[in-house]
C-alpha cells in the first residue's frame, strides 16, 4: 500500500480560550518602537506593505540575487561560499551573515535568517494556555503539565504546540477541518509506502518506509491531489527510512524511529527531524491514509525553515522569527546537549493526510530502461 501525503502540518485544536491574545508579528513589534507620530503614519492596514518596506530600510534587511538558478525540480541551488563571501561584501551583508533562499537565488539577511543579530524583535510570543492539544503520551508520564487529547487522552506531550500555537499562522491555517482539506506538500510530498501487509486491516508485523518524493504532486483539474499517480522515489538516502509496524482494525502504528522529511514548498528548500517518531494513522486501503506524527522535533530543523522562510514569509503568515525561536527553545524538553546540557528537541505532534500513489524507485527505472 503506498501513498502521497498531501498535507504535513502543525494542528491547533479549536479552544478560543487558549490564547490571550495572537502572538505580535515582527512588523507590530516594530511598529510600536516608531515614535508616536510615524506610528500613526503606518499603522492603518492599508500601509503594511509600505511598513514592511520602512522596517527593511531601518534595520538593514537585506535580499540580494545570488546569480544562480535553482536545482532539479525546484531544489536548492548550490552556490560556493566564496561567491557568499563576495555577496556579502558588495551588499555590505555582515561576514558570514545571511542564508541562501528562495531556493539559493537569493541571499537573504534579515530577522529570520539570523535572528540573534534583531533581539528586540524576540518578544510577544504569547504562549499557548489551552488544556487540550493533539499528541500522544510520549515519555510514558502523565504529568501535571501534560496536555489531554481531543478523544480524552491522558498525558499528551505536545511543547511545540505550547511555544507555537497562539502564532496567528497556526491558528489560521492549523484547524484540521480547514487544513485537511489544502495541498501543502506539492513541491516534494512525502510518501509512504507499507509493505509485508498480509491482511490490510489486521497485521501485527508490517513494515513502513517513509521517502521524500523527487516528483512534485499531481493534481486534478478541480485543485485536489490526484490519486493514483506515479511518483518518483528520490534517491538522497537523508529522506529514506524503514521502521516496523501492525495494523489494527484498519489502524497503523509503528514502533519508535528517527524520521526526516523533506519541506520543499515556493521558497523553501528545508527539513523536518523528529527523534523517536511514532505514525498512527486510519487506512483505507485504495482510498486513503490519515493520521499523525508524534515525536521530538529537533531545534536545528525547526530554525532552519525559519531561516529559508525570510522576513518574506514572516510578513506573509505574521510571525516574528526572533521570537518564535526564542519560545521553542525555551520549551524544548528531550535531547540534551552532553556539553551545553541544553534540550535539542521539543515534543511535538504533526497531522498528515494522503491518497494512494504508485511509487518508482531508482533501481526500479534503471531495471525498465535495460529491459527496453
Amino acid at each position: 500500500m503506498s501513498f502521497a501525503l498531501t498535507n504535513i502540518y502543525v494542528p491547533s485544536y479549536e479552544d478560543d480560550k487558549a490564547c490571550r491574545a495572537l502572538s505580535l508579528s515582527s512588523s507590530d513589534i516594530f511598529l510600536q518602537s516608531l515614535p508616536p507620530a510615524e506610528r500613526t503614519k503606518y499603522e492603518a492596514p492599508e500601509k503594511v506593505q509600505a511598513l514592511h518596506r520602512l522596517m527593511s530600510d531601518k534595520l538593514g534587511f537585506k535580499m540580494v540575487p545570488t546569480g544562480h538558478a535553482s536545482g532539479a525540480n525546484g531544489s536548492m541551488a548550490a552556490v560556493p561560499e566564496t561567491e557568499k563571501e563576495a555577496l556579502r561584501q558588495k551588499y555590505h551583508i555582515p561576514k558570514g551573515k545571511g542564508v541562501l533562499s528562495f531556493l539559493g537565488t537569493r541571499l537573504a539577511y534579515d530577522s529570520c535568517t539570523n535572528p540573534e543579530d534583531f533581539p528586540f524583535l524576540a518578544k510577544g510570543n504569547e504562549p499557548y494556555l489551552g488544556k487540550v492539544a493533539y499528541g500522544i503520551d510520549l515519555d510514558g508520564r502523565n504529568g501535571k503539565n501534560d496536555f489531554r487529547g481531543p478523544n480524552g487522552e491522558q498525558g499528551v506531550d505536545n511543547e511545540l504546540i505550547r511555544a507555537t500555537g497562539c502564532n496567528f499562522a497556526t491558528r489560521d491555517y492549523g484547524t484540521p477541518k480547514v487544513a485537511d482539506e489544502v495541498i501543502t506538500s506539492i513541491g516534494s510530498p512525502t510518501l509512504v509506502e507499507i509493505t509485508d501487509v498480509d491482511d490490510p486491516l489486521n497485521d501485527d508485523d508490517v513494515t513502513v518506509h517513509v521517502y521524500a518524493s523527487a516528483s512534485p504532486l499531481e493534481v486534478s483539474g478541480s485543485g485536489k491531489g490526484l490519486g493514483w499517480a506515479s511518483l518518483d522515489v528520490d534517491p538522497d538516502p537523508r529522506f529514506q527510512t524503514q521502521v516496523k509496524g501492525r495494523i489494527r482494525n484498519g489502524e497503523l502504528s509503528t514502533e519508535p524511529f528517527d524520521l526526516r522529511v523533506r519541506l520543499r514548498e515556493q521558497i523553501v528548500d528545508s527539513y523536518r527531524e523528529v527523534r523517536k517518531a511514532q505514525i498512527r494513522a486510519t487506512i483505507k486501503a485504495g482510498e486513503s491514509i490519515e493520521g499523525g506524527i508524534y515525536g521530538y522535533h529537533t531545534l536545528a530543523s525547526i530554525e532552519e525553515g525559519y531561516h529559508q522562510s525570510t522576513q518574506v514569509g514572516a510578513n506573509l503568515t505574521r510571525m516574528s522569527c526572533p521570537a518564535l525561536i526564542k519560545s521553542v527553545r525555551s520549551h524544548a524538553d528531550a535531547f540534551p546537549d552532553p556539553k551545553s546540557g541544553r534540550n535539542t528537541a521539543i515534543s511535538s505532534a504533526l497531522r498528515f493526510r494522503g491518497i494512494p500513489a504508485f511509487l518508482i524507485k531508482p533501481a526500479q527505472k534503471v531495471a525498465q530502461g535495460s529491459q527496453q
